[in-house]
C-alpha cells in the first residue's frame, strides 16, 4: 500500500513537471508571436519610409536652406555695420562722456539735497550713555541663564 501511494505521488510529480513544461513552451512560443508580428509591422513601416523617401527632394530642401540661411546671415551683417557705423559716427566718446558726468552730478545733487532734508538727530550720541540694569533685572537674566545651560 505504501508502494502504491509512492507510484501515485511520483505520477503526479511527473505529471506536474510535464504541466510546467508545456506552460513554459506555450509562454515561449506565444512572445515568439508577439516578437515576429511587431518586426513585420516594423519592416513594413520602414519599407514604406522608404518608398516615400525622396533624396532628390530632401537634398533641395536642404539646399534651399543654405541659401536662406547665408543671406540671412548676409543681410544681418549689413544692418549690424551700419548701425554700428551711424552711431558711432553720429555721438563721440567725448559727447557719451560728457553726457555721463552730467548725469552724475545731477545724481549727486540729488542725493546731497536728500541727504540735507533729512531731519537730523536731535539727541546727543554722547548722552546716549548705557545705564546699567537694576540688581533684579541682573538676577532674573543670570537665572535664565542657569536654567538655559541646565
Amino acid at each position: 500500500m505504501l508502494l502504491a501511494k509512492q507510484a501515485i505521488a511520483a505520477q503526479m510529480d511527473q505529471a506536474a513537471d510535464m504541466a510546467e513544461l508545456s506552460l513554459a513552451q506555450i509562454q515561449a512560443n506565444n512572445a515568439m508571436n508577439r516578437m515576429t508580428a511587431m518586426m513585420q509591422a516594423s519592416s513594413r513601416t520602414m519599407a514604406r519610409a522608404q518608398a516615400a523617401a525622396n533624396p532628390e527632394r530632401t537634398l533641395l530642401t536642404l539646399e534651399q536652406f543654405r541659401a536662406q540661411n547665408e543671406e540671412y546671415a548676409m543681410s544681418s551683417g549689413i544692418y549690424q555695420d551700419a548701425l554700428t557705423q551711424s552711431t558711432s559716427v553720429q555721438v563721440s566718446d567725448d559727447a557719451v562722456q560728457e553726457l555721463l558726468g552730467k548725469l552724475a552730478d545731477d545724481a549727486g545733487l540729488q542725493l546731497g539735497a536728500e541727504l540735507n532734508a533729512a531731519s537730523a538727530s536731535k539727541v546727543d550720541p554722547a548722552s546716549m550713555q548705557k545705564e546699567e540694569p537694576s540688581q533684579e533685572v541682573e538676577d532674573a537674566l543670570q537665572q535664565r541663564l542657569r536654567a538655559l545651560r541646565a
